[in-house]
């Protein structure tokens, strides 16, 4: 065996000792428990607005499976969310004349499968209108004569 081979050997099983230190110091990625979502902007839930919802996943650091499907379905069949690629973005434009049901709240049901992993997350995001701001009271009156 020339000198060149034997330094290349060594290089070869050096770079393989190096390779699984990395491994070993690289914690693998943990697979998420559970899913919430928060509106970015607390826009109305009237017709003609746009609501956008991001999720956050748990426990931090957590990802979604490699090869998780997520499908985002609404119980008002007029009213379409749909996801972004990163399957954790949730928006929704109320169509033109829509109105929220009086006797049935909105609600967007969220879900994940994997076909590799026993990873299954579900959320129900429940969009509503921000609140009124609260009423500006007087804080004095004054009479005026008129007859």
């Amino acid at each position: 065996m020339s000198i060149e081979e034997m330094q290349l050997d060594v290089l070869e099983r050096l770079l393989h000792v190096v390779e699984r230190i990395e491994r070993e110091l690289k914690p693998p990625s943990a697979l998420a428990t559970s899913i919430s979502f928060k509106e970015s902007f607390m826009n109305p839930t009237a017709a003609g607005q746009t609501q956008v919802f991001t999720g956050t996943l748990s426990p931090a650091g957590s990802i979604l499976a490699p090869d998780a499907v997520a499908t985002i379905s609404s119980n008002d069949s007029a009213v379409s969310p749909t996801l972004d690629s990163t399957q954790l973005v949730v928006s929704v434009t109320y169509p033109a004349g829509w109105l929220e049901s009086t006797t049935t709240p909105l609600v967007f049901t969220y879900a994940t499968t994997s076909e590799t992993t026993s990873q299954a997350l579900s959320a129900t995001i429940t969009p509503s209108a921000p609140p009124p701001p609260p009423p500006v009271l007087a804080s004095s009156i004054s009479f005026n004569q008129t007859a």
